[in-house]
């Protein structure tokens, strides 16, 4: 049983061995080897622990296939993610030869190497612009996602058999499933390259942090005395005597998750009194930042963050920011960085250590403890390849269940994954307009929801075709009565515009374009109008009359067109519910006041009493809608031109 004595000896034991990893020849492992002459091939997948070396194989695999002369596409689920991968590959490859389509950002889409979100791949599938010898899905299992997760299954189903495809992940616990899926709707078995925890360069140590600040293994938990126990749990989370005792163990950089945005900035404002090392090197690097970042000289944690080498990373933060937390802390800059689960999501910033003082997480239902997936992806950011000998993952205990808990999840396997396939509307659209209704139907059969239901039971498989199906025959139903599609289901004239709109809301919005709602309106009350059409999180205070009427009305008439037909209703009305004071008014004001120019940014983000992240969001999806415009007829899409340029000025559109 341990004492206060052998303590000092776990704690020494736990942390022998730590250090910097000696520089070393780069060897690729096995597992990159096998998964790099496979896809030359076959289709791949990689399911391998991050920091194991996925995006080595990836970027071997693009080089051979340029050497071929055939075109690639790099797909990742997050713009965040896409622009990373966009900068690594100009350097890697040049920058002539490297792309970049997300939403809202064109950059040399003609490239021999294209990197974009997996809706822009998709839109181009159904386009017929999506020529290729090599796809690679980064961060393949997203397609669980239960918004967005049909995207991964479109392009497994849709593209060519003669294109190489290469999905990576880092926690896919049922991928011989996946495997056997894309076998079925591609016609040949794809290799499957499974590598265990044990197999990461950097090998994990999990442990838990007393109140003394003694890292000690989380196996020896269960055999301290329950008296002693409790004397060793914190009584309270205070961030700097927590960052403090980790510098004592150099433990330092370490990402330490928290399960809110707020705790994130309050963890980093607890520093405001701090000087830390390392001033000077930070600064010089953050001053070379701002030089293309806007905003950032001026931001409000900028302080703290050069004097303490902390900061707070989370979607309520402008991109810049957090480009230029991330980029400092792959430079070894950052003492710390408190962050949300935000960035364990496929983003390459690890640390030497990853702290938990929470197992639970905070989502816009309330609280909710971790899932198996989001611990290993938050713990996965542990250890620097090529940097460091050992990775740590330490807990920060208030009750005995927390030690319990963690050494369950530390145990446990990442939750399969489930299809999340729905049908669309712009979905239904784009299949009629190059199949007939029955072959149409064909991408439910092939679904990866169809396939798992026959899988696990006859009689679901059946329940769940036959929903799918009757919504896929009513949504195409609504359609051929507002006009999109003739008596025989073939598009019209509208139909053949509508599926340039590929967006959840494409119906909403491709009929208050048909009913001339938006022609002729001056830039700012488009691009209000526009907003309040893809509303999602609203600003907490900012309101404006604009009439939104219209509007409303126009999508309460669709929400009752569905429950007629009795599927699964879109919601479109419940943006404007609350009349001035709903989400759809007080984005349109929002982003009305960008467009018309009166109000600097942080005036902005003052009166609208929200975060800047939220904002940016609310406008780059108002210009990502606005590029889809673009490509409609004359005048709207000039107009649509126009406004997305008005609103895409710094900060909006820096990175």
């Amino acid at each position: 049983m341990p004492n206060r004595n052998n303590l000092a000896q776990l704690t020494e034991e736990f942390l022998a061995g730590m250090g910097e990893a000696a520089p070393q020849p780069f060897v690729a492992s096995p597992f990159q080897s096998r998964a790099l002459s496979s896809v030359m091939g076959h289709d791949t997948v990689v399911v391998a622990p991050t920091g194991s070396g996925k995006t080595w194989i990836a970027e071997r695999a693009i080089a051979k296939f340029l050497e071929r002369n055939k075109r690639c596409w790099y797909t990742t689920p997050l713009k965040a993610l896409s622009n990373q991968k966009y900068d690594k590959f100009r350097k890697l490859f040049g920058e002539e030869r490297v792309g970049l389509l997300t939403g809202e950002r064109r950059e040399n889409p003609r490239a021999p190497l294209v990197v974009a979100t997996t809706e822009i791949l998709r839109n181009s599938l159904y386009g017929g612009d999506a020529d290729a010898g090599l796809v690679v899905l980064d961060e393949a299992h997203y397609i669980a996602e239960e918004e967005r997760g049909v995207t991964w299954e479109e392009i497994i189903i849709f593209m060519p058999s003669e294109v190489r495809l290469l999905l990576l992940s880092a926690t896919i616990a049922n991928a011989e499933e996946l495997v056997g899926w894309m076998e079925k709707v591609r016609g040949k078995k794809p290799d499957l390259i499974l590598t265990s925890s044990k197999e990461r360069p950097v090998p994990l140590r999990y442990g838990f942090l007393d109140r003394f600040g003694r890292p000690l293994p989380l196996e020896t938990a269960s055999s301290l005395p329950r008296r002693r126990m409790r004397q060793e749990f914190w009584r309270s989370f205070d961030p700097p005597t927590l960052v403090r005792m980790l510098q004592q163990h150099n433990l330092l950089p370490a990402i330490i998750f928290l399960p809110r945005r707020r705790d994130c900035d309050a963890a980093a404002r607890s520093f405001r009194n701090f000087k830390i090392d390392g001033y000077n090197e930070r600064k010089s690097a953050f001053s070379k930042l701002a030089q293309t970042l806007p905003r950032l000289s001026e931001y409000p944690m900028a302080r703290i963050f050069l004097d303490a080498g902390v900061a707070p990373h989370h979607a309520g933060h402008l991109t810049s920011w957090k480009i230029a937390v991330e980029r400092m802390l792959g430079e070894g800059l950052v003492n710390a960085v408190f962050a949300t689960t935000t960035l364990a999501s496929g983003l390459d910033v690890p640390a030497r250590t990853v702290v938990l003082p929470n197992l639970w997480v905070g989502d816009r239902t309330g609280e909710r403890p971790l899932s198996a997936l989001e611990f290993h992806q938050m713990t996965g950011r542990a250890g620097r390849r090529g940097m460091d000998k050992v990775g740590f993952v330490l807990i920060v205990p208030r009750e005995p269940a927390d030690l319990g808990q963690a050494m369950r999840l530390a145990r446990s396997e990442p939750e399969e994954l489930m299809s999340a396939f729905r049908v669309q509307y712009y979905q239904v659209l784009n299949l009629l307009a190059t199949r007939s209704f029955e072959e149409s139907l064909e991408v439910v059969d092939r679904s990866f929801a169809l396939y798992q239901m026959a899988r696990r039971s006859r009689k679901q498989e059946k329940a769940v075709k036959q929903r799918l199906i009757y919504e896929f025959r009513h949504r195409a139903e609504i359609m051929r009565e507002l006009g999109y599609l003739d008596e025989g289901l073939a598009l019209t004239e509208a139909g053949k515009w509508a599926t340039l709109i590929r967006h959840e809301r494409s119906l909403l919005i491709t009929e208050a374009i048909r009913r001339e709602t938006m022609d002729k309106l001056p830039s700012k009350i488009l691009a209000g109008y526009v907003a309040a059409l893809t509303a999602e999180r609203a600003p907490r205070f900012l309101t404006a009359r604009l009439d939104l009427a219209p509007l409303a009305k126009l999508a309460f008439e669709l929400d009752s067109k569905e429950r007629r037909h009795r599927i699964e209703e879109s919601y479109f009305g419940e943006v404007f519910e609350g009349g001035w004071e709903s989400t759809a008014n007080a984005v349109a004001a929002a982003v009305f006041r960008w467009a018309e120019g009166k109000t600097d940014w942080s005036g902005l983000v003052a009166e609208t009493g929200g975060e800047e992240g939220d904002l940016q969001r609310t406008i780059l999806q108002t210009a990502d809608v606005l590029r889809q415009m673009e490509d409609l007829p004359p005048p709207l899409s000039e107009q649509a031109r126009s406004t997305r340029l008005t609103i895409m000025r710094k900060p909006v559109g820096e990175a």
